[in-house]
């Protein structure tokens, strides 16, 4: 008999691995669903018993006699379905509706209370028998429930289990099969389409060859998981460094709270205070989240752009009345400068959030009585927008971290900003088709440049 090959073999193992694990699993989920309808059923005979006992107590008050109470208050209740038998203490009815149920046991007494499924000839049953005190009297409540619906239920998983199992295995097995026999083609089809295999077919190789293409195959995979490191240990450090800067103004927010609220009785203008103080630090949080978001969407490829037909000039113009203010504020001139209608298509909103990040970034770091000027010029196919400041300029060790995220060299500015201002309006940049650059900087001050294409 020839043996099976080794494709073969791990198919039969994984479908043999597969059946064992497909089986305890329907074997859980019966004996799941089987507890969950117990517990159910329960739960509907204690509603039921609390009802009879309310009913039994205010019989018992106004009539005074066990059996009288008992078989008025089995007239009261209405349970369809439902057997309901009221025993007195040594298990003799005093009135009962059985429904069907026949036990086959004596009836319980007072001793204790039980509960238990009944096998009787009109099926299961789940009986609650508990004794209930009212004043000298001692009576016992049994009632009973037929567990129909609950094992039609279990009928019904398990012949969608005898159904569902074996079509998973037949899939699973011919999956298995397949992937079996496809092998190494889709991770060389994969590195031939990187571009760092030639397509060619293993089987007309020479030893030689088929160990360089091997060494080819393995370098490919080396780099890809180099890669993944790479945008591992990114990940990894965007988190830290996003808890590292989320953890002071919530510090802030919770030391303003603790102190106000330290004593009973403060003036008004202590709470208006530490109200503003958390306001600030607030409005803090929401700005890095808003800029964390987009940055993992952009990172994740979630962030389509919304391209429109606009006038790059009225961006500019807008931009520059926007933060008049703020500029004004820091004894800074803000200028902007166009020489015409520069019309182009691109997301009009991140185009101007672009614009607002470079520009504000450049007032923060210009001096007092200094100047920021915005200007913007066609190029033979594009835009080009040019924003300088005078500021103390950038050294050339920190030029190329300035675009990285969370990187701030002026401690002064961590309590205002989050360092993501440059990242952010390079990735609205670069997803234009465009780029944002640092020009120049020097003492007398910095230049970044923003190329976009026309259309994008």
């Amino acid at each position: 008999m020839r043996p099976l090959s080794l494709r073969a073999r791990l198919t039969v193992w994984y479908t043999l691995a597969l059946l064992v694990v497909l089986s305890l699993f329907g074997a859980n989920v019966l004996w799941q669903q089987g507890r969950i309808g117990l517990r159910r059923v329960d739960r509907e005979l204690d509603g039921l018993n609390a009802t009879i006992v309310n009913v039994l107590r205010d019989e018992l008050n106004e009539i005074g006699n066990a059996a009288l109470a008992a078989r008025q208050a089995r007239l009261t209740v209405a349970a369809p379905g439902r057997a309901i038998a009221i025993l007195d203490d040594r298990g003799i009815p005093l009135a009962a509706t059985w429904n069907g149920l026949t036990l086959p046991e004596s009836l319980p007494d007072a001793q204790a209370a039980r509960i238990w499924t009944a096998t009787t000839s009109s099926g299961a049953w789940r009986v609650h028998a508990r004794p209930q005190t009212f004043g000298p009297t001692t009576l016992v409540l049994l009632i009973a429930s037929p567990l129909t619906d609950v094992l039609r239920e279990r009928r019904e998983v398990q012949e969608a289990m005898w159904i569902g199992i074996p079509i998973a295995i037949v899939l699973a097995a011919a999956g298995g099969l397949w992937l079996a026999s496809v092998g190494l083609h889709p991770i060389t089809d994969m590195a031939s389409r990187a571009g760092r295999i030639p397509l060619t077919g293993m089987e007309d190789l020479g030893q030689s060859d088929r160990r360089d293409e091997l060494g080819q195959l393995a370098r490919a995979f080396n780099g890809l998981v180099a890669r993944l490191r790479a945008a591992l240990q990114t990940q990894r450090q965007f988190m830290a460094d996003a808890s590292h800067e989320l953890r002071t103004p919530v510090s802030v927010i919770r030391s303003a709270a603790d102190v106000t609220l330290g004593r009973e009785h403060r003036e008004e203008s202590e709470y208006r205070e530490a109200l503003s103080i958390v306001d600030g630090q607030a409005r803090r949080v929401g700005r890095l989240v808003d800029d964390m978001l987009v940055l993992a969407r952009a990172d994740a490829g979630g962030y389509p752009l919304r391209p429109v037909h606009l006038y790059f000039d009225d961006l500019v113009a807008e931009c520059s009345r926007t933060l008049e203010l703020l500029a004004r504020e820091r004894g800074v001139a803000l200028q902007a400068r166009s020489p015409g209608e520069l019309p182009m298509s691109g997301d009009e909103d991140l185009l101007r959030r672009m614009l607002l990040n470079i520009v504000q970034n450049a007032i923060h770091y210009t001096r007092s009585g200094g100047a920021v000027t915005i200007d913007a010029e066609p190029s033979a196919d594009g835009i080009v927008v040019s924003v300088s400041d005078q500021g103390p300029g950038i050294p050339a060790a920190e030029r190329q971290r300035i675009f990285d995220r969370f990187v701030q060299l002026d401690p002064a500015r961590r309590a205002s900003g989050s360092g993501l201002g440059l990242p952010i309006a390079r990735w609205i940049a670069e997803a234009h088709g465009g780029s944002l650059s640092l020009t120049a900087s020097s003492a007398a001050g910095s230049t970044f440049t923003v190329i976009l294409p026309r259309s994008s």
